[in-house]
Formats: C-alpha cells, structure tokens, sequence
C-alpha cells in the first residue's frame, strides 16, 4: 500500500509526537507498505521516512523545485520527485497514493488534508482520509467536521471520507481497512 502522508516539518515539537511518528512509521515499514511524503528533512516528515526505511519500506518525497534549491530536500528519501510548486506536489500526493495519513501539522497539512477531502468529495477519487490525532490533536476539527455533518453542510454519505482516530491500533485498524479495499 502507497500511504500519503501528511505531516509537520517543524523540528520544535514535543517528543511525544516524533516518538508516536516513529513507532507508526516502523509498522508500516515492517508491514511492506511505502509513504509518499512532502520530501523535507525536518520533522515529523524526516522522522516517519526514517523509521519506514529502517524497517523495511520506501518512503518517496514530493517536493516543489524551490524548496529543493532551497537545500530542504531530504536524503533519506529513496527517490525524490520535484513538483513545479505546491499545487503540483499535492495532486501528485493525491494521484499517486491509496490512501491518506495526517500527522499532526499546521496550515500546510491541513491543506493537504481538506484538498484530497474535498477533490474526493466531488469525485476526482474515492481514497480516505485518516487523522491520526495524537496527544489529541484533532478533537476540535472532528468536532468541528461533526457540525458540518448535523447542520448539514457536509452530506452525511462523506462521513467515511475523513476519519480521526486516537491511537496506533486504530490507525493500523483503519489502514488495514484500506488495504483491503484497493
């Protein structure tokens, strides 16, 4: 399986967060899977690449061409495939992945996230979206999605388009799902 991961390149975090990264990057790794990944060599985004390497998976970066000039690009990564700007790199996230991990982020992962919800949403694709909120991250954006859903902003068929769960097990439950499904 070809998991696109979105994620924070900040290397400010709390340890708890690149700890959590790591350990599901070894699963998917040791599970044969590969991510595809906004390509960096900075936080969450070096640290998940690290860990599926070293157990055993690919990780292949998509970078614009000038965060690669800019010397952003991340030499773990088994291959690196340049995007003319951030637009490119995220349709190319989307058209080459089966299904979609969020890392805890900011404005760029979320992007990410709501552009391959929304592009599936008016069926460009049928792939998920799985947030995976540690330390509860994403409470306030399932609560949030639940709004939409009750006042009827989102149609509750989408509601299997973006998922948020709480821990390790039930985000290798829902990847596993997924698997079964391409």
């Amino acid at each position: 399986m070809r998991i696109g991961v979105f994620c924070s390149a900040s290397d400010n975090l709390a340890d708890s967060y690149y700890e959590q990264t790591a350990t599901l990057g070894r699963w998917i790794g040791s599970n044969g899977h590969s991510i595809l990944y906004g390509g960096t060599a900075q936080g969450l985004m070096e640290c998940i690449a690290k860990n599926v390497k070293e157990a055993g998976g690919d990780a292949v970066g998509i970078l614009p061409k000038f965060m690669y000039d800019n010397g952003l690009a991340s030499k773990t990564a088994d291959e690196i495939i340049l995007a003319k700007d951030l637009t490119e790199r995220k349709n190319l996230l989307m058209n080459k992945a089966d299904v979609f991990l969020a890392l805890p982020g900011g404005f760029g992962t979320l992007d990410e996230v709501f552009h391959v919800v929304a592009s599936s949403q008016i069926g460009y694709h049928n792939k998920r979206v799985i947030l995976y909120s540690m330390n509860g991250f994403y409470e306030h954006i399932k609560l949030q999605m639940e709004r939409a859903f009750d006042e009827r902003f989102t149609p509750s068929e989408y509601r299997n388009k973006l998922v948020v769960v709480d821990s390790l097990s039930m985000c290798t439950l829902e990847l596993c799902s997924c698997l079964n499904k391409i």
